[in-house]
């Protein structure tokens, strides 16, 4: 025969095992968001790391495209020195003048080569260096997005470990918050 207190008993194993299964059920849920966590901090360490090399490469090809126009201003400055001796020499010997005018009309049309060759090596080394600025403004969200994201993996864990469902909540929030930030990485890559 069945007791009341046996009943009673009963009753409260099942209660203990149903929260026991209900607190589980949150854990388990709370060690799936981890790994999520991790996945989408990988990917932004990753990414992060793609946008840091392409900084330092376009930052190399911003330099060489700035080095270049400096040597094709210096060759047309050398050449424009060269234009006004020659009109100083044709002044002082005319018998020379017919050889020196062409020779003044070679450098005038490098001088108009190296003008044209030097607006388009600025042109490419301001578009070189816009696109490393982009990577760095994207390499920056990126980065920011791993720190949020570590710190949900960090919360997650804590949370399983001492069953505080409130800890969970507040990894998710971050999660999500990295999330936008990695969405906002790859978004403004798309309009620069």
């Amino acid at each position: 025969m069945v007791t009341p207190a046996d009943k009673l008993a009963s009753a409260h194993e099942t209660t203990s095992f149903g929260e026991a299964a209900a607190k589980r059920h949150w854990i388990d849920h709370a060690a799936r968001t981890t790994a999520v966590l991790a996945v989408l901090a990988a990917v932004s360490s990753g990414q992060y790391a793609n946008q840091f090399s392409r900084t330092i490469l376009a930052q190399a090809e911003a330099s060489d495209q700035w080095s270049y126009f400096q040597a094709k201003s210096i060759k047309r400055h050398i050449v424009t020195g060269q234009v006004e001796l020659l009109k100083a020499l044709a002044t002082t010997a005319p018998q020379a003048a017919a050889a020196l005018d062409k020779l003044q009309a070679d450098d005038a049309a490098a001088v108009k080569k190296y003008e044209q060759e030097l607006a388009e090596a600025k042109a490419q080394a301001e578009a070189t260096e816009k696109q490393k600025l982009l990577h760095q403004r994207q390499g920056n969200w990126f980065q920011g997005a791993f720190i949020i994201l570590q710190a949900g993996v960090v919360l997650c864990t804590v949370a399983s470990s001492a069953k505080r469902k409130e800890l969970w909540a507040l990894a998710i929030a971050l999660g999500l918050a990295g999330l936008a930030l990695v969405g906002y990485g790859f978004v403004i890559g798309l309009h620069p």
